[in-house]
């Protein structure tokens, strides 16, 4: 199966030849013809058959020249965007200038636009571009195939002369990089708090004790509490020490864990879990950042996929670039990922992390949880329902509850969970009660 998927990865990552018309041009038949012509003036003398086929001959091969000359002047620019999304219709602008010193004909030219399933298109022009001029033409392409980085090209252009007697063709080589991003609705979740330590996403502050500037009360002092808590005035009017309390500050950032271990993986293609989890990760930090809030995500493939806390229309452009190189032929485990970057976890933060099968049993990764839920943060945890996923490394066994089983164990803890099926409509997931199965 593993090949197989390969196997049609390669298939949709191969560039197509460049398909021109044929060329129906009569120079080459003139020249045929003068050539007779003469060779029929040698052996009959005739200086009029003579004449005849040199001038079949000649005049051709001095247009044929004079166009192969010319097309060297020709240059193309490309007006296309940096990156899209997928499904989006995108308009590409092309322009042909002529810096040659002679008159280019009935230019056409002939681009693959890769996204488009390597879709060749064609472009016409007026009938002639003159020296030093510029002409331009445009065309529409789709963008069928999935997330990733595309190529477009190979392009290049054919021309003729001004009689229709040759048609030339020539690589223009002008390649450019255009980035798919994984087609997405924006959405928050909302904030259940069925953990006491959660901390809402969309909040600044959280009901609690710790450290900010919002005085929340005042108790008896007890042994180690700073000096510079002390309530002096209180103090001196009650004749034993009392201390000053205050609402503990929660970062509001949001973190996102993906799973880019290769044995994780449920499904095929777009229908994929982890076709699921980049969509759900480009909403929720869509929306998160549209309100203000700093987000980061990680993930641990071949190569890392990391965008560090931060905010603003950057930070999703950042996050989107990142998302378009995830691939799930990781060797390192959740557990692992989640261990080596809990230091970045600050208390108050709402933590994200997608669950597959092989997560449900783990106790590393049940005390990773109970761990950063003690430490103050919102812990979210989105679960792949492997009854509609099908693994591509395990055959299906029948009814499998796994997941029903692991989310319904962490609800009864208090944790926020959301159970995610194949194709699920995932802006209804995540707004829909806790509890609540698709």
């Amino acid at each position: 199966m593993r090949a197989i998927i390969k196997a049609i990865r390669e298939a949709s990552r191969t560039r197509s030849p460049l398909k021109y018309r044929d060329n129906c041009g009569s120079g080459f038949t003139i020249i045929i013809l003068g050539a007779l012509a003469t060779t029929t003036a040698f052996i009959h003398p005739s200086a009029l058959s003579a004449a005849f086929g040199l001038t079949l001959v000649l005049v051709p091969t001095l247009v044929w020249v004079l166009l192969r000359i010319s097309v060297r002047g020709l240059r193309l620019t490309r007006q296309v965007p940096d990156s899209v999304f997928e499904n989006d219709t995108v308009v590409v602008r092309v322009a042909l200038r002529n810096r040659s010193r002679l008159p280019l004909f009935f230019p056409e030219l002939h681009e693959v636009f890769s996204p488009e399933l390597h879709t060749q298109k064609n472009v016409l022009f007026p009938s002639r571009i003159m020296p030093g001029e510029t002409i331009e033409g445009s065309y529409e392409g789709q963008c069928l195939l999935p997330r990733g980085e595309y190529t477009l090209g190979p392009t290049g252009a054919s021309l003729s002369d001004p009689f229709g007697w040759f048609r030339l063709r020539v690589s223009l080589g002008n390649r450019r990089k255009i980035k798919v991003y994984p087609a997405f609705e924006a959405f928050g979740i909302l904030n259940h708090s069925l953990s006491s330590g959660a901390t809402p996403l969309f909040e600044e502050t959280r009901f609690g004790i710790g450290e900010s500037n919002d005085f929340f009360s005042v108790r008896d002092y007890r042994h180690g509490d700073p000096l510079r808590r002390i309530h002096w005035p209180l103090t001196a009017h009650r004749s034993f020490p009392v201390v000053r309390e205050y609402v503990r500050a929660s970062t509001g950032d949001l973190l996102i864990y993906l799973d880019l271990y290769r044995y994780a993986l449920l499904g095929v293609g777009r229908a994929s879990s982890l076709e699921h989890a980049v969509r759900i990760t480009a909403a929720i930090a869509a929306d998160a950042l549209g309100r203000g809030h700093r987000v980061q995500i990680h993930g641990k493939g071949k190569a890392e996929c990391r965008a560090s806390a931060n905010s603003g229309k950057e930070q999703l452009q950042a996050i989107l670039d990142a998302l378009v190189y995830v691939r799930p032929n990781g060797g390192t485990r959740y557990e692992e990922l989640l261990a080596t970057t809990r230091f970045e976890v600050e208390s108050g933060s709402t933590v994200i992390l997608m669950v597959s099968p092989y997560l449900y049993e783990s106790t590393r990764f049940a005390g990773q949880i109970k761990d950063l839920d003690r430490n103050g943060c919102r812990v979210i945890l989105v679960v792949f329902d492997d009854t509609s996923f099908r693994s591509i490394y395990e055959p299906p066994s029948g009814e499998i509850t796994g997941a029903r089983l692991f989310a319904s164990r962490y609800r009864a803890q208090g944790i926020e969970v959301f159970t995610v099926p194949c194709a699920a409509d995932l802006k209804a997931v995540f707004q829909a009660p806790p509890g609540v199965f698709p």
